[in-house]
């Protein structure tokens, strides 16, 4: 849920006196560290617990190289100096291995820029007494992808288990979560890849599917989940369920992201040759002016990148639409000709959305600290066009952004999963804010140093949401 609160940029200054206070708050050397735990991966992405950096880096993950010990590179990303929780790093389900390899590195080289193994003593591992910082992990793993349904069988690319098991695909429930059992394969324990699960006829296939890993603990070989007691049970790691989802209907995915020139589509399917078209918004609401269109292929598409005319205003939302190549192949005709190139809708719906493509904050407006240890503050995604800070501001008695209680560095581009812990005096309700770092990197400087670590604004507004604490003692 997106509920941004704006400020207008005359405040900026008048916020200075009170995030004057956050001079104290000073980082301090932090020793490097790795936590990680055994875990579920169904979107092609591996979640680190914490990083701890005494200057900025990179995480770094690992295939097995087949004799218990980090080899080949399948992932990595930035990780700021400081405290980092909840990692998320993409990796290459293909190179996948069930025991994986969280290592810390320096950036050290060109900035940004991952270079160990490519340039001469750049970003090296980093090493305590002597070891590298480095923890093995094991996973279990679906990487399913978006696909039309013609036949009596489904593929899922990868799946991998501890242990032998089964790659089962249920059908919706009507209810956005897995119902009816379409079918299900046997899967020894390891890697298997290109795995054809035979669907029921019996059963409808609905417009998303769900494979999920199950035990092989009765019959070896027998899937027995449903008909016998205790048998073939779904597989839950740290209280995870092992399972994803998938469209066999026609469907865009794409991350938030930062768009100056291009926007990318991380996954595209689609009934026939099409094109994936990118509207500007409207004023009054809703898709506008087309801003860029690619070809797409029938079936799966991956990584489509789009042009946009640069030349356009397209503001701080866009909106992505599939459409039919219907008329001439390769040329994209809508609104020229007549009846051709026209937008995909499914149950009655055009295929688009709105994205936001500047920076941006997107957490839930209402937060439980009942229960909790630690007073912290979750942001689900912080998007920013260069390195920044989360801010966390107590309420000033007026409804405003206050002193500042908490803060927590953000990369260049998406931020998922960013914890930020509070101290001081927490009030019921707080603001998230983001800020630029200009200044010495890693040091949050705002207030103390003058013109560094300013607010992000766009449109003149600085960017901030405001959240409200439940369960503050």
């Amino acid at each position: 849920m997106r509920n941004n609160f704006a400020i207008t940029a005359a405040l900026v200054m008048s916020l200075l006196m009170v995030f004057a206070t956050a001079s104290a708050q000073e980082q301090a050397m932090f020793a490097p560290a790795v936590e990680v735990s055994d875990q579920v991966s169904v979107d092609g992405t591996v979640t680190i617990d914490s990083v701890t950096a005494e200057q900025a880096g990179w995480m770094v993950i690992h295939a097995d190289d087949g004799e218990g010990a980090p080899g080949p590179v399948i992932g990595f990303r930035q990780v700021p100096r400081g405290a980092n929780t909840d990692v998320v790093v993409d990796i290459d389900t293909e190179a996948a291995t069930p025991t994986l390899f969280a290592m810390l590195h320096f950036d050290t080289g060109d900035e940004g820029v991952y270079e160990f193994g490519t340039v001469e003593g750049a970003d090296v591992p980093v090493m305590v007494d002597g070891n590298v910082v480095n923890v093995g992990f094991n996973i279990h793993l679906i990487a399913a992808q978006p696909q039309l349904v013609d036949g009596d069988t489904v593929n899922v690319p990868v799946g991998i288990v501890q242990e032998n098991g089964w790659m089962v695909v249920h059908a919706d429930n009507g209810e956005g979560a897995p119902g009816a059992v379409l079918g299900s394969t046997y899967l020894p324990a390891g890697v298997s890849t290109n795995i054809p699960v035979p669907l029921d006829p019996e059963v409808e296939v609905t417009s998303v599917l769900y494979p999920m890993l199950h035990t092989d603990t009765g019959e070896t070989e027998s899937y027995e989940f449903g008909a016998v007691e205790g048998a073939d049970l779904p597989i839950v790691v740290n209280d995870v369920l092992a399972v994803g989802s998938f469209s066999t209907v026609p469907a865009v995915n794409a991350q938030q992201q930062i768009v100056f020139d291009t926007f990318v589509a991380d996954e595209v399917l689609s009934d026939g040759p099409g094109w994936l078209v990118v509207h500007a918004a409207a004023e009054g609401g809703g898709p506008g002016e087309v801003i860029g269109a690619e070809f797409v292929n029938d079936g799966y598409n991956a990584d489509v990148a789009v042009s946009l005319n640069t030349d356009a205003d397209f503001g701080s939302v866009i909106y992505p639409m599939l459409h039919e190549d219907t008329g001439e192949e390769g040329t994209y005709e809508f609104g020229e000709v007549d009846g051709v190139d026209l937008p995909v809708s499914v149950d009655g719906e055009v295929l688009t959305f709105p994205m936001l493509i500047r920076p941006s904050i997107t957490a839930n407006t209402t937060q439980s600290l009942e229960g909790s240890e630690l007073n912290v503050v979750r942001i689900d995604n912080a998007l920013i066009d260069a390195a920044g800070w989360m801010v966390i501001h107590a309420d000033n008695g007026e409804g405003a952004p206050g002193e500042v209680i908490g803060f927590a560095p953000l990369l260049s581009g998406l931020n998922q999963n960013v914890s930020v812990l509070m101290d001081g005096d927490i009030t019921e309700t707080v603001y998230a804010m983001l800020h630029y770092d200009t200044n010495e990197i890693g040091e949050y400087e705002f207030g103390s140093v003058s013109g560094a670590d300013v607010p992000v604004q766009v449109d003149d507004v600085v960017v901030t949401q405001a959240i409200t604490l439940e369960g503050l003692e």
